[in-house]
């Protein structure tokens, strides 16, 4: 929504808000599963058939066919394919794609419209994210590809239990209210998807008994969303000593790490299993868990690499090249995180079982009131001229937002501030200080959050 559009949607009775968010949930609904939506269910449905020597020539036949067309038609790839000496030819094998470089964010962010095919002027889907590395990017998606991203998690649901259709409670990052704004009710109904949309931003143990309560009403066969804020549901069940009053098929969790303590609580309240997955706004890979806790790289989205280090036999950046997006193609991007092999002595490239995805670990923030929010990136969306950004706490109700100005856009701080403050309240005290670089951690990975001095949750 646009800001006009939020303003309206803010100043409507619930039952106005619960329409316009079905009105939109049609407009997705629409956009995702209808047309080609059908005939790549079904390709799934044949790919689940095939033999693992058959998938791997599939996966060769279609990355032969992307790098060609990379050299055909995306500038970035034709200067650096001529800069090599590579020709299509050179690469028909998965093993073939070391010769070509990896591809940093920092790159594609710096040279997005290299990557821009000339073939095609308009995207079906234009996918803004702050990504692993707390910088924003705008990434384009063609139909194929983003229907297909759509499809993949169907299947993955439906392959635990929770068809299409079921009626499923989602906590993201939606904001389907102002963070000021502590009155009951706290979700909203898509009836498009059957989906009941609840606030990650609300929790605490004031809030809790209605959350139970629309919960109990609904029904869902299905929880998805941040495993943080599934995570501090299940931690007021357990505080107020209750139990929910309905019983999930099966709870899907993305976006964020989910950690085994985060694991445990939730399986433990809910009765039933996790089935974490992951996925980027770059539509390059979709690993999805499955009965054993082991991630399986779709091949038809993607070529999955784990580029081992020398000091480790079984974990590695985890790296993605695209196989069917050619609006924007991305070859072997380093998507900013780590993965172990479920296998060391299978192969690390193709679609290698991951027994963990070693993601970014965000802190939570908390509010003045005691609210703790487990993801905040989105208060990034909108906001240009930012390169990196990472918001560190000292204590409850405050944050300082250390940034890296990009000095070829034009950064707007009221926006920035006016997303904080719609997110964690109008009393949450926001500092901003503008550093030449944001160091890294220990192990070399980038952290978006940090909280300072303050005590376990």
């Amino acid at each position: 929504m646009g800001s006009l559009a939020e303003r309206l949607y803010f100043a409507s009775p619930v039952s106005v808000q619960n329409m316009l968010v079905s009105t939109m949930g049609y407009r997705l609904y629409t956009k995702r599963y209808t047309g080609s939506y059908h005939k790549i269910r079904s390709e799934l449905k044949k790919l689940a058939l095939m033999s693992p020597a058959d998938v791997k020539v599939m996966q060769e036949e279609n990355l032969h066919s992307m790098v060609g067309f990379c050299y055909e038609n995306i500038p970035y790839y034709q200067e650096l394919f001529a800069n090599l000496g590579l020709k299509p030819g050179d690469i028909t094998k998965l093993e073939d794609l070391v010769k070509i470089p990896v591809l940093d964010k920092c790159t594609l962010l710096a040279k997005r419209h290299l990557f821009q095919s000339r073939k095609f002027s308009k995207p079906y889907a234009v996918q803004r994210t702050s990504g692993s590395t707390g910088t924003p990017l705008a990434l384009s998606v063609n139909e194929r590809t983003y229907k297909l991203a759509m499809a993949l998690l169907v299947n993955h649901e439906e392959s635990h239990g929770v068809p299409f259709g079921a009626k499923r409670a989602t906590f993201a990052g939606r904001m389907l209210k102002p963070a000021d704004d502590m009155e009951p009710p706290f979700s909203r109904f898509n009836r498009s998807e059957n989906q009941r949309l609840f606030s990650s931003y609300h929790i605490n143990e004031k809030t809790f008994p209605h959350y139970k309560k629309e919960l109990n009403t609904f029904q869902p066969l299905e929880l998805i969303g941040y495993p943080s804020a599934i995570y501090m549901l299940a931690t007021h069940y357990q505080k107020s000593n209750s139990k929910p009053d309905f019983k999930p098929r099966a709870i899907i969790t993305n976006s964020e790490t989910l950690l085994q303590w985060q694991r445990e609580k939730i399986e433990s309240v809910f009765g039933c299993a996790i089935y974490d997955y992951y996925g980027t706004a770059e539509y390059v890979i979709f690993a999805g868990q499955n009965k054993e806790g082991i991630y399986q790289p779709n091949p038809l989205i993607g070529v999955t690499e784990v580029e081992i280090g020398p000091d480790s036999n079984d974990t590695g950046k985890l790296l993605a090249t695209t196989m069917t997006n050619n609006q924007m193609p991305l070859l072997r991007y380093n998507l900013g995180d780590t993965a172990t092999l479920a296998n060391a002595s299978t192969s690390a490239i193709g679609t290698p079982g991951l027994k963990s995805i070693n993601g970014r670990v965000d802190d939570f923030i908390e509010t003045s009131d005691g609210r703790l929010i487990g993801r905040i990136d989105h208060i990034f969306k909108g906001v240009d001229g930012i390169l990196e950004a990472q918001v560190v706490q000292n204590q409850a109700g405050s944050a300082n937002i250390k940034l890296v100005k990009d000095l070829t856009g034009d950064f707007d701080e009221s926006i920035l501030i006016a997303n904080c403050k719609q997110r964690l309240g109008d009393d949450f005290k926001i500092g901003i200080e503008h550093v030449p670089e944001i160091p890294r951690g220990r192990n070399g990975k980038f952290r978006s959050v940090i909280r300072e001095n303050q005590g376990a949750i």
